[in-house]
């Protein structure tokens, strides 16, 4: 069974067991294999149950060839660009804290607390009172990617949320290239550094 709490497991005939929870941030349903081949599936408050079970169902192709790539032993991801630099989570904090702090100052933005975690599956986060949490692994990411990591934080300081607002202040923070860059860290799966 997942590590994380579920709402409702339902056994689903030729799938096994679905682990279904409800996360009040998410936009869409989200369905993906935990490391042990298992269903996870979360979706957003107002979603009845059946429809998150018919698109599991929906996509029985995908899971089946997931499952059949992970039993021979095949990733399902693609290798990274290139090889990153060793780094531990010590040598991370002292590049990642005052890039950080060196990024709100040249934006204008007041930073509470910064943060170095070792989050499984987030770049980062930004809570209330302006503390920034980043991933220890983002320094791991080329120059240009940790750095659209950090001020994608630092955005949340203005725009709690992913609307066009925040979407607006972020493109001017980095120059215009919000989109791409968003687009570039696809090629990153955090589980690969």
């Amino acid at each position: 069974m997942p590590a994380t709490v579920y709402d409702h497991i339902v056994i689903v005939n030729g799938l096994g067991a679905v682990y279904l929870r409800v996360n009040r941030q998410a936009r869409r349903i989200i369905l993906r294999l935990t490391d042990e081949g298992e269903i996870a599936v979360t979706l957003p408050r107002g979603v009845p149950y059946g429809e998150a079970l018919d698109f599991v169902l929906s996509r029985r192709d995908w899971i089946a060839a997931q499952r059949a790539a992970r039993d021979r032993g095949e990733s399902s991801l693609p290798p990274l660009p290139y090889e990153p630099p060793p780094l531990d989570r010590a040598q991370a904090t002292a590049i990642l804290e005052p890039r950080v702090r060196e990024l709100a100052a040249l934006h204008g933005l007041a930073v509470g607390a910064v943060r170095i975690k070792a989050q499984r599956t987030i770049w980062g986060s930004c809570a209330t009172g302006g503390v920034i949490s980043i991933n220890w692994k983002a320094a791991r990411l080329p120059d240009h990617l940790r750095d659209y990591v950090i001020l994608h934080e630092l955005a949340h300081l203005r725009h709690r949320n992913h609307g066009p607002h925040y979407w607006h202040t972020l493109d001017r923070l980095l120059g215009g290239d919000a989109k791409t860059l968003d687009r570039e860290m696809r090629r990153w799966p955090l589980k690969l550094l």
